[in-house]
This record gives structure tokens, C-alpha cells and sequence, in this order.
């Protein structure tokens, strides 16, 4: 993730989409990212036209719309941080529908060092060979307000 120039909520949810679309679909046109963002027409002229004037986009008037390198560098740490932020949600047993809406409030708030720390936790809970029983015994906890009496694994816990 590298550091990027500061753009507001909005023109990184264009960028990530005009992204998708590049990526998915091998072109990108207005029609679709308006539909992608539930937007008239008019504001992804006006959100493209910024875009393109900080040399993120390209766009030939009523023709092909393109992510420039930069954008398309942009477009990846929006997402890497979108989708560490669901997986992190995840862990904490956050069902999908929420996650996807809350991963996409937050990566546009978190700093890259912070996003950085929950990509490791995520990874280190993904990686702690217990058969579940960390994640188990944190959602017990968060039920309950306290620890499992018994663990059945080879770590123990004391209140």
C-alpha cells in the first residue's frame, strides 16, 4: 500500500468501482458506474472530470473511460483495505451483509499503518492451528461476557 493523494469518500468509491469495471468487464462507461453507485449521469461526468484532472482517469468525451496507472494504484489500496477490513469484521463474527457495508465506511477512515495491523491479526488468527477453538472461545465470550470453563485445546485462559 503506498500513500496516495487525498481524495474525498466519494471519488475513492468512483475509483474502486471504475476499477471493478475495468477489471470485470474491460471497459468502463458512465452508464455503468452510475448504476454501480445509484447516481445520475451528470455527477460520474462531473466525479470523472475531477478524476481526469488529477490524472487518474482518461476519458474521451462521450467515448472510452480508462483508470490511469495511478488510479489503478489507488483503486488497489482502497481495496486491499476493503477487503482486510470485511476479513477482520469476519473474525469478530460479523455477518457478511454488515461487513461488506461497514469494511466500506471504514477504508476511507483507517490510516494504512492501522489497516497494516489488522491484515496481521487477521492473518495470525487465520494461521493459530487449534481447530477454531480461538475464534470459539471468543465468541463465547462475547455472548457471555466471559471465558469458556473448559478450553479444549492446548491453551489456557484464567479470568
Amino acid at each position: 500500500m503506498g500513500d496516495f493523494q487525498k481524495l474525498s469518500k466519494n471519488m475513492e468509491d468512483y475509483i474502486e468501482v471504475m476499477y471493478n469495471l475495468q477489471t470485470d468487464k474491460g471497459v468502463i462507461r458512465g452508464i455503468d458506474i452510475a448504476e454501480e453507485l445509484n447516481v445520475k449521469h451528470p455527477s460520474v461526468v462531473e466525479a470523472v472530470n475531477k478524476l481526469s484532472k488529477k490524472n487518474l482517469a482518461y476519458h474521451e468525451k462521450y467515448g472510452k473511460i480508462k483508470l490511469s496507472e495511478k488510479g489503478i494504484k489507488i483503486a488497489k489500496d482502497i481495496i486491499y483495505k476493503h477487503v482486510t477490513l470485511k476479513n477482520f469484521l469476519n473474525i469478530l463474527d460479523v455477518d457478511n451483509v454488515t461487513a461488506e457495508k461497514e469494511a466500506c465506511a471504514m477504508e476511507h477512515v483507517l490510516s494504512n499503518s492501522t489497516v497494516n495491523k489488522l491484515e496481521k491479526f487477521t492473518k495470525f488468527v487465520g494461521m493459530h492451528r487449534d481447530n477454531g477453538h480461538f475464534t470459539k472461545s471468543f465468541n463465547y465470550y462475547q455472548k457471555h461476557n466471559k471465558l469458556p470453563d473448559k478450553i479444549k485445546c492446548k491453551h489456557s485462559y484464567s479470568n
